[in-house]
């Protein structure tokens, strides 16, 4: 998981992050295709929850509209099973400039392949590294 220090200047280290974000309600949601998926193709099922999961199959990341919509709907942590929520060549990350700056906690790189869609309760605590930009968590997804 990355703080918000990993892109920006001001950002809290991950040691500094509050952890309500990383255990409660979370749903996981299929987001088929591959490439850009902007606010409208968002499945409706991912909007108004709180902690929301993406299974891509690695193949589909986010636009910066896309995690706007998410941010204005109530969420407070982005997961994925692709390796980032920014596309593999986006050297300024705007999809993590645009979650990390509204305070959502983005998670990347899930082992989602056991979890099928649906509502779970999420553990994901970052390992306390006082001044790092980013921890490796163990997520954990219990079913509700």
């Amino acid at each position: 998981m990355d703080a918000p220090s990993h892109v920006l200047p001001d950002g809290e280290p991950i040691g500094r992050l509050p952890l309500d974000a990383f255990i409660g309600p979370a749903r996981v949601v299929d987001l088929p295709g591959r490439g850009e998926v902007g606010p409208d193709a968002l499945p409706r099922r991912c909007l108004g929850v709180p902690r929301v999961l993406f299974r891509t199959g690695g193949r589909a990341f986010l636009s910066p509209l896309a995690a706007v919509r998410l941010c204005e709907r109530g969420a407070i942590l982005v997961g994925t099973d692709a390796l980032s929520v920014d596309p593999e060549d986006a050297a300024d990350l705007p999809v993590h400039r645009t979650l990390l700056a509204r305070a959502v906690a983005v998670l990347e790189n899930l082992d989602l392949s056991d979890a099928s869609p649906g509502d779970y309760r999420l553990v994901a605590l970052p390992l306390f590294f006082k001044e790092l930009d980013a921890s490796p968590v163990r997520a954990i997804l219990i079913k509700e």
